[in-house]
């Protein structure tokens, strides 16, 4: 009992608490400075299989002349991805490219799918794969 009160006076002296907070405190900032660089490099690390991802599913997706209803659910399905991938990330221009590029794959009716508008959709299509990687880089 009595080591234990010796100790308590020696802890709660002046002296010990500036010590601790001496040896303590620069180990706390190099610890928390740390984690900051190590949530940028995996903010990083996000962003780029975010963007694969998204480059993935948008270059993987050709609508089908010959079933044009199939090509239809399947934008669906790309423009439903594109959306949970923007809510993956806290980069603003990335998150408003996807968004765009998910509106625009969510609109193409049974209609639009013949030859007369398939070359104007790949155009549109190469410009907003552009404007993504630009948004990646």
């Amino acid at each position: 009992m009595v080591g234990t009160v010796g100790f308590m006076r020696f802890a709660g002296s002046r002296p010990a608490l500036l010590l601790t907070t001496a040896v303590v405190g620069p180990l706390l900032a190099l610890g928390l400075s740390g984690c900051g660089a190590l949530d940028s490099a995996s903010n990083a690390v996000d962003k780029a299989q975010i963007c694969s991802k998204a480059i993935s599913a948008v270059t993987g997706f050709n609508p089908s002349l010959s079933d044009p209803a199939r090509s239809v659910d399947e934008a669906q399905k790309k423009a439903d991805e594109l959306r949970r991938l923007a809510d993956q990330t806290s980069d603003a221009n990335l998150q408003r490219e996807l968004r765009e590029m998910a509106d625009s794959l969510g609109q193409l009716k049974l209609s639009d799918v013949n030859p007369q508008n398939m070359a104007a959709w790949a155009d549109q299509k190469v410009k907003q794969l552009d404007d993504l990687r630009r948004s990646c880089s």
